[in-house]
């Protein structure tokens, strides 16, 4: 895993970290740096269906996002190294 960036006070530590995971065993690690109530953002493709308001037809598009999340629960399925993470949305975005 590499450090991107951190800004991390010393003396209750909180603060920021950016993460790039290289490897699979990476998860393992982040799994274990997360906790409940951490924000975790991470960007996202999410199809987004209009609806017109004349006609009632739907579109749809995908679209990239920032999202970002409080955390609730973590789980690491190490069959897949797979980490899956669950939260309430922690900041807004206009989709």
């Amino acid at each position: 895993m590499r450090l991107i960036k951190q800004n991390i006070e010393k003396r209750d530590g909180s603060g920021t970290a950016t993460l790039l995971p290289e490897e699979p065993e990476d998860m393992w690690h982040a799994f274990n740096l997360i906790r409940p109530n951490d924000r975790l953002r991470a960007s996202a493709i999410r199809r987004v269906v209009a609806e017109t308001s004349g006609t009632g037809s739907t579109t749809s598009q995908r679209v990239h996002m920032n999202l970002c999340i409080r955390v609730t629960s973590i789980d690491f399925d190490a069959a897949s190294s797979q980490l899956h993470v669950s939260g309430r949305v922690a900041e807004e975005n206009k989709h």
